[in-house]
């Protein structure tokens, strides 16, 4: 009651009486308040009924509704088109963005994708007035009836039949009015309409919003494989990877799943220069001290998850072929997490002869670093030993000081600093420690077949770290590229296929001004342009895709897409904006894949268990 006397339940009474009989009439008589039901039409002429649509394969009470002309033109041009759809009320709740559906024509079907959906009033009330407003918060009710629910699709293909299966070819037609938007649930649609793989290294499931698309099939999960033949050139092992994730996303977890299906006895590829067909050889380098686990069975798989996987030809279990090679370092000592073989090497300073970019973690300027490349040149001419001790005698005598400040090849200070950062005890305590030297170990380290990890983690000092690394790096990218093999071990390196996970891979392959990091990414990327023809094949793993050089960077056809916040990090990968936008909502497990020589963009779901031991 307000204070002059009118009664608001019986204003809120009428206008609902005169909303419901605005709806009624706008339903049955459409402006005319004299023609009855009866006299219009026939209530029979509205039933629903269930005889097949002529067009569609599959019942269509599956339907989610049927392509409409009653709020845009249908249209379909070389740039785009544009299709919409009525979803019927009660399977409004089944549809999100992404979900794939098939349209149906007379012998082919068009595989499609919704990317916009959206309500619009069925009747002319305005409901954004105070009064409407508080009526439905009391009655907490939504007639969805009362609403048009819009469907917005995108085209991706059409489906036609070919010989005994299936082929796709682009958008070129347009569907007729009222046929039916159906579910797909035909695996052979899906795989043909996203141009997926039926085989090949499996790396999840297709899923739409965080939930794995299901088909009629057994098991009715549509897997995602990588190409892993030769029958559209190299396999995509050797056109690169890249996994990238903001930390705690499972980028270890997910990488292990896939560098396990790697692995395959199964997986041999060609060798340059002969007919040999070998397993590769899986190279990590590990900041974290998890990868030597792959020696191991995840002990937590039930007998389900077996059955599970090998349905869907996912390879599991140990690599008993791991091995962990461990940099001697002076004061620190390794426990390993895993019973696989350790073996432990140096790294030799003769290495630095050709490499002189190995100096580069003590951090040099520019005019440092070319005055140390004349330097060691100078040492690596004399006679003797080429020792990092040796080295240091070298260049702290005062004569050879003399000698190259006078005559001005260095300057004065440059050649100061050179002597403190040669000096560091990072250095001393990697190069020439009585151990094994790494360049004598290749033929233990690269074996078809074999997961030979390098941890770090035990290492306090980053520096060393980062020396191993590149070290590593080196040894392979080298003998990879190398036309003049002069022993066994470069041989090996150079005849087995390679696949060399990097972790922390912003590290050592970012853009940066230095002379010795250009070098370095210079080579890198040399390396990735020729790893088709040297089956070499690089994931690198990164928190911070966009510190990647853009020469690498563009060598890397797949990339999967974990959980990033980081709009730089998210701008860098370029990826389609309606995927773009999903990528900071991305669950544990969830990730994009984009592999334009694979398929197009899609989300997949990873296991949620792991196929080798993981803690």
């Amino acid at each position: 009651m307000r204070p002059d006397g009118v009664n608001t339940m019986k204003i809120d009474k009428d206008i609902l009486a005169y909303v419901s009989s605005e709806k009624r009439d706008s339903r049955i008589v459409e402006g005319t308040d004299e023609t009855t039901v009866g006299e219009r039409f026939s209530f029979e002429e509205y039933m629903v009924t269930t005889e097949k649509h002529p067009y569609a394969e599959d019942n269509t009470d599956e339907a989610f509704g049927i392509i409409t002309t009653g709020i845009e033109p249908l249209e379909i041009t070389e740039s785009g088109a544009t299709i919409t759809g009525y979803i019927n009320t009660e399977r409004r709740k089944d549809v999100r963005l992404g979900t794939y559906v098939i349209v149906p024509y007379v012998e082919e079907d068009l595989f499609a994708r919704i990317w916009k959906m959206q309500y619009k009033q069925e009747f002319v009330v305005d409901d954004a007035t105070e009064i409407h407003s508080r009526r439905m918060l009391r009655s907490n009710t939504t007639d969805e009836v009362d609403y048009k629910f819009l469907a917005y699709l995108d085209p991706i293909c059409i489906l036609y039949p070919r010989g005994k299966g299936l082929a796709r070819r682009m958008s070129d037609r347009i569907p007729r009015p009222n046929t039916p938007i159906l579910p797909v649930k035909d695996k052979t649609k899906i795989q043909t309409g996203l141009n997926i793989p039926g085989e090949g290294l499996f790396l999840g499931h297709l899923s739409v919003g965080g939930e794995v698309v299901k088909t009629h099939a057994v098991p009715p999960t549509v897997p995602y494989y990588l190409r892993n033949d030769y029958s559209m050139g190299d396999p995509l092992v050797f056109r690169h990877m890249l996994v990238c994730g903001s930390t705690g996303t499972g980028k270890t977890f997910l990488t292990k799943n896939i560098l396990r299906q790697f692995m395959a006895e199964e997986n041999r590829y060609n060798v340059r220069g002969t007919s040999a067909r070998k397993n590769p050889c899986l190279v990590v380098l590990d900041p974290q001290d998890e990868y030597s686990q792959m020696l191991e069975d995840n002990p937590e798989l039930t007998a389900d998850d077996a059955f599970s996987f090998r349905s869907e030809k996912i390879d599991f279990g140990g690599c008993i072929n791991t091995r962990t090679f461990v940099a001697k370092v002076d004061g620190q000592s390794y426990n390993g997490r895993s019973r696989a073989q350790q073996m432990e090497f140096t790294i030799p300073f003769e290495m630095v002869r050709n490499n002189s970019w190995l100096m580069a973690p003590v951090g040099m300027t520019d005019l440092q670093y070319q005055g140390v490349e004349l330097l060691l040149d100078d040492f690596f001419k004399k006679a003797g030993d080429h020792t990092y001790d040796r080295f240091l005698e070298h260049i702290s005598d005062d004569l050879t000081r003399d000698n190259y400040v006078q005559s001005g090849k260095v300057h004065e200070a440059s050649y100061d600093g050179i002597v403190r950062r040669v000096r560091d005890r990072s250095l001393s305590r990697v190069f020439d420690q009585p151990a094994r030297p790494i360049d004598q170990m290749l033929e233990e380290i690269i074996r078809p077949g074999q997961v030979s990890v390098f941890p770090t983690e035990y290492i306090s000092n980053s520096r060393i770290r980062d020396l191993i690394t590149l070290t590593l790096m080196t040894i392979i990218v080298d003998n990879k590229l190398s036309t003049k093999l002069n022993t066994p071990g470069e041989t090996a390196v150079k005849e087995t296929p390679i696949i060399l996970a990097l972790d922390e891979a912003h590290r050592y392959l970012a853009s940066t001004s230095g002379e010795h990091s250009r070098r370095i990414v210079s080579k890198f990327a040399e390396a990735a342009r020729q790893g088709r023809k040297e089956a070499l094949g690089l994931c690198l793993i990164t928190q911070d895709p966009q510190d990647i050089d853009d020469t690498v960077f563009k060598q890397v056809n797949t990339r999967i897409i974990l959980n990033l916040t980081n709009d730089a990090a998210i701008g860098a990968l370029k990826v389609k904006k309606e995927y773009e936008k999903r990528i900071p909502y991305l669950k544990k497990g969830q990730m994009i894949v984009h592999s334009p020589d694979n398929s197009d963009m899609v989300e997949i779901m990873g296991l949620q268990s792991c196929v080798v031991k993981h803690i």
